[in-house]
């Protein structure tokens, strides 16, 4: 199946009215400052992965947003942006937090607890010829069982297959809620009640 980046960026894009009326009513946001025009200073944040600046009880907060049209109980990592070369946005990132929408629930993830895991845990568990099998093979999806110092779990290794004008493959892993509140990464869940 071929991603098309576009269609996508469009998709993220008008999610934000739903997004927007998330932050106000349930985290009673006062002010949103969007980065989603193509001007440059808007494209320094998106290369940041800061979509949008909320803010709280007069705290300010840098925020990545993503989308998921399903609620599969787990959080996608972007590893590679463009595989093998450009990294992606857990390593280049810089929010205070990622705002991850599902169609059930809600989740704040504290960016600095999910990098300490990734990058100290996870990543080194994962073998780097498993990247390579994955791309190789054309494959979507490759489930991997991997094990820390508290326990062993299953992983997906998931391949997007990108177009525009040109083609790349985006990497990344999905990682069940369960493993990663077990593995102290910081979030909160807020069910959406339709």
């Amino acid at each position: 199946m071929i991603h098309n980046f576009r269609k996508s960026l469009k998709h993220e894009r008008e999610q934000s009215a739903i997004a927007d009326k998330f932050y106000r009513d349930v985290l009673n946001v006062t002010e949103i400052k969007r980065f989603n025009a193509d001007s440059e200073d808007d494209m320094n944040m998106q290369r940041q992965d800061v979509d949008v600046l909320l803010t709280v009880k007069g705290t300010t907060y840098r925020v990545s947003e993503k989308f998921r049209d399903k609620d599969f109980g787990d959080l996608y990592i972007e590893v590679y942006s463009k595989y093998p070369h450009v990294e992606g946005w857990l390593h280049t990132g810089t929010p205070h937090a990622i705002l991850y929408f599902t169609p059930k629930n809600v989740y704040w993830i504290t960016h600095k607890s999910l990098k300490a895991f990734c990058l100290d845990k996870l990543f080194p568990k994962i073998q780097t010829e498993w990247f390579d099998e994955l791309f190789v093979s054309g494959k979507t999806i490759v489930k991997k069982t991997i094990g820390t110092e508290k326990s062993i779990f299953s992983i997906n290794l998931i391949q997007a297959h990108n177009k525009d004008g040109k083609e790349w493959k985006t990497m990344g892993v999905s990682v069940s809620f369960d493993i990663l509140e077990k593995a102290d990464v910081k979030f909160k869940r807020f069910p959406i009640f339709n």
